[in-house]
C-alpha cells in the first residue's frame, strides 16, 4: 500500500517544486496542493535568499493581521523586535547551510501586538546545494507563552511570600527529612541560612520533635484528616534548646491518597508556652513559691479584686500582708496613678492575652508612687471566657530612677558645656553665640536628615564647644582685624587638635571629641588637621562643618561685617560635593527654604519656625 505523504511533505514538495520547474509546471502544482497550503492550520511562510517574503498562505495573513500584498516583498526582519535580530541573523545563518531547525519567535502583528510562534524553518537547495531561500510554518503558541509568564509571576509571588514571611514555611517528607525552608524557619531554629537547615537535618537524620509522641500524633491526625492546625509541639532548636511553635500542616498526597509530602508553617511560640509551663510548675509547687518568690504574684478578676496575692506583692505596694492588701484594696484600679495606662493593659490583655513587661507608676498604701513591670496573662475557660488575670509584678523603681538620674547628668553636662562655650567666647568677644548658634543648626539638620536623637545630641555637644582648642591659640591672631599671616593661620589651624585633646579624657560621649577635631576636614582632602577625606570623615564633623561655615559667614567678625545668610546658603550650595557633604548641604538648604529655622537680628540664635 503507498505511503500518504503528510502535510508539511506536501508542503515542502510544492516549494522545491516552485525552484525547479517551469511555469506552466508551476501552475499545476500550485493549483495540486493550494487547497492543502491555504487550508492549513499553521502559517505558512516562504522567502528568498535574503528572507525576502514570496510567499504566504491565508493563515499566516490572518496571524499576522497584514494583507498579502503588505507582506509580499517585505523581509522577515519587519516583523522582529529589534533585540530579536541578532537571533535571526545567526539562525538565518545555520539555515544557509543547509540546517533545519524548531524554536520560538515572537512576531510584531500590524496592530502592534506581540505573537508568540512555534517555527519549524527548512532552507530551500537547489541540485547542487545551493541555499535558495526558506520556508517556515508558525504555530500560534501566544495563549501558552501567557499562561507561561502568568505561572513565573504567579511562583515569583508565592517565593516573595515565602522568603519574606514572619512564620517558618516548610515542606518534609512524611519521614522527617525537609525538602525546604524558608529565612524565617531556619531563624527560628537558630540556622544561619535555609540551606544551612535543610542541609544539617539531613545530612544527620536530626530529629526536629523534642518528643516522639507529638511527631507520632502529628502524622496520625494527618494521616486521618489531610490537615493539621494548631498543633503545639516541642522541637530541638540548632543548639539544642527547646523550641515550642505551632504548626499548620496539610497533607499533599498522590492520586492514590499516598503522602508524597508536608507542606505548612511554624510559628515560634516559646514566649507563651515558656509562660505557660512556668506556671503549670508554680501550681506543683504553688505556695513554695508563691510565698518565697522575689517578685510580686497576684490573681485578680476581671472585676479588679484580687484573688490572691503573695508577701511580696503586699510588700511592693506598702502593705503589711497579703490578706492587708486583699482586703483594702477593692479594685486595683485604686493602685493606678494614671488611668489611661490601665485602659491600655486592659486593652492589651484582651487583644494578645497576656504583656510581658508592662511599665506603669502605682501607688503604695501611704501615697508615694513607685515604678512596677507587670507580665500578666488571662486565664480563660473552655469558651475563651476569661475568668482572672494572674502575673507578676516587678518594683522597677530604682532603675527607673537611675534613668532619670541619667538624664539629669546629661542636662548636667549640656549645661556645662554651654559655660564652657561661653567662657570660650569670652577670649573672643566678636563670636558671642556662634558656639550655641552653631550647635543648633548642627542637631536641627541632624533632625532633618532623620539620623537618631544620639547623632543630633552629638552633634549638639560637639557643637558647643567645636573651637575649645582656639584657648591656645593666641587672642590676639582671634581678634586681629585684617588678613592673617601664614604664620598666624597655622596657630588657628592646630585648634581642632587642640580642642580634641583637651576633650578626650572629659569621658564626654564618643565621639564628641572626634567630631571637634574634624570638623573642618573638607570633601576633597582639603580641610585641616589630617587632610582627610570624605569617606574618612564622621558624618557627624560634616554635619558640624557645614552648620559652623553657615554661621560664620551670617554673622559679624572681627575681619568683616556680617554676609547674611543668603551668602552663607551660596557658599554651601557652589561647593555642594566638594567642599560639603551633598546629603548635609541639602538638608540645611531645606531647613532655610522652608523656613523652619532663621537667625535671629543679632544673628547670635538660631529662631524655631
Amino acid at each position: 500500500m503507498k505511503e500518504e505523504k503528510t502535510k508539511e511533505q506536501l508542503i515542502q514538495e510544492l516549494v522545491m517544486a516552485h525552484q525547479r520547474i517551469d511555469e506552466l509546471e508551476k501552475a499545476e502544482i500550485q493549483q495540486r496542493y493550494r487547497i492543502i497550503v491555504d487550508t492549513a492550520d499553521e502559517g505558512i511562510w516562504v522567502f528568498d535568499d535574503q528572507y525576502i517574503t514570496t510567499f504566504v498562505n491565508n493563515r499566516m495573513i490572518e496571524i499576522l493581521g497584514y494583507s498579502q500584498e503588505e507582506i509580499m516583498g517585505k523581509s522577515l526582519s519587519f516583523f522582529l523586535f529589534d533585540e530579536d535580530l541578532p537571533d535571526f541573523e545567526r539562525k538565518a545563518s545555520l539555515r544557509r547551510q543547509g540546517i533545519a531547525e524548531r524554536y520560538e519567535r515572537r512576531i510584531i502583528r500590524k496592530d502592534g501586538s506581540v505573537l508568540w510562534t512555534h517555527v519549524s524553518a527548512t532552507p530551500i537547495m537547489d541540485s547542487e546545494g545551493r541555499f535558495q531561500g526558506s520556508f517556515a510554518m508558525f504555530t500560534d503558541v501566544t495563549e501558552r507563552k501567557d499562561a507561561e509568564r502568568a505561572l513565573k509571576k504567579s511562583e515569583e509571588k508565592y517565593r516573595s511570600i515565602f522568603e519574606n514571611a514572619v512564620e517558618g514555611m516548610f515542606q518534609s517528607t512524611p519521614e522527617g527529612q525537609l525538602i525546604t525552608a524558608n529565612p524565617s524557619m531556619a531563624r527560628i531554629f537558630g540556622y544561619t541560612s535555609q540551606e544551612d537547615m535543610v542541609s544539617q537535618v539531613n545530612s544527620i537524620g536530626l530529629q526536629l520533635y523534642a518528643k516522639e509522641e507529638y511527631r507520632r500524633a502529628f502524622q496520625k491526625l494527618l494521616k486521618e484528616h489531610g490537615f493539621v492546625g494548631g498543633f503545639e509541639a516541642p522541637f530541638f532548636r540548632k543548639d539544642g534548646s527547646i523550641l515550642w511553635g505551632t504548626l499548620n500542616v496539610r497533607a499533599v498526597t498522590d492520586a492514590d491518597k499516598n503522602i508524597l509530602y508536608y507542606e505548612g508553617t511554624l510559628e515560634d511560640i516559646t514566649p507563651r508556652k515558656t509562660a505557660e509551663e512556668e506556671l503549670k510548675k508554680s501550681e506543683e509547687k504553688y505556695r513554695n513559691i508563691f510565698e518565697n518568690a522575689v517578685m510580686g504574684i497576684y490573681q485578680v478578676t476581671t472585676g479588679g479584686r484580687f484573688l490572691s496575692a503573695n508577701p511580696i506583692l503586699a510588700s511592693i505596694h506598702g502593705y503589711d500582708s497579703p490578706e492587708e492588701l486583699i482586703n483594702s484594696v477593692t479594685d486595683v484600679s485604686q493602685l493606678y496613678v494614671d488611668p489611661s495606662r490601665r485602659t491600655k493593659l486592659q486593652r492589651l490583655m484582651e487583644e494578645q492575652g497576656f504583656v510581658n513587661g508592662f511599665d506603669i507608676i502605682m501607688r503604695r498604701k501611704d501615697g508615694s508612687l513607685h515604678w512596677v513591670s507587670n507580665t500578666a496573662r488571662s486565664v480563660r475557660d473552655e469558651q475563651g471566657k476569661v475568668l482572672y488575670y494572674e502575673g507578676t509584678i516587678e518594683d522597677i523603681t530604682s532603675r527607673k530612677l537611675a534613668e532619670e538620674s541619667a538624664k539629669q547628668w546629661k542636662q548636667t553636662l549640656v549645661g556645662t558645656l554651654h559655660a564652657l562655650s561661653q567662657s570660650i567666647e569670652i577670649r573672643e568677644p566678636g563670636i558671642a553665640g556662634h558656639h550655641k548658634s552653631v550647635s543648633n543648626l548642627a542637631s536641627a539638620i541632624a533632625r532633618a536628615m532623620n539620623l537618631g536623637d544620639d547623632v543630633a545630641e552629638s552633634t549638639m555637644m560637639a557643637g558647643l564647644v567645636h573651637d575649645v582648642g582656639n584657648m591656645s591659640v593666641p587672642s590676639e591672631v582671634l581678634s586681629k582685624p585684617g588678613r592673617l599671616s601664614d604664620l598666624e593661620y597655622s596657630f588657628v589651624k592646630l585648634h581642632p587638635r587642640s580642642g580634641y585633646d583637651i576633650l578626650k579624657e572629659t569621658g564626654l560621649p564618643y565621639p564628641v571629641a572626634e567630631i571637634v577635631l574634624q570638623h573642618h576636614e573638607r570633601m576633597n582632602g582639603s580641610g585641616y588637621p589630617q587632610n582627610l577625606k570624605g569617606k574618612d570623615t564622621l558624618l557627624e564633623a560634616k554635619i558640624l562643618a557645614v552648620a559652623d561655615v553657615v554661621e560664620a559667614i551670617t554673622s559679624n567678625r572681627p575681619y568683616r561685617p556680617a554676609l547674611g545668610v543668603d551668602a552663607a546658603l551660596n557658599e554651601i550650595r557652589k561647593n555642594r560635593g566638594l567642599l560639603y557633604d551633598t546629603r548635609v548641604v541639602d538638608a540645611c538648604l531645606e531647613l532655610f527654604k522652608t523656613k523652619k529655622f532663621h537667625f535671629d537680628k543679632s544673628g547670635h540664635h538660631i529662631v524655631f519656625g
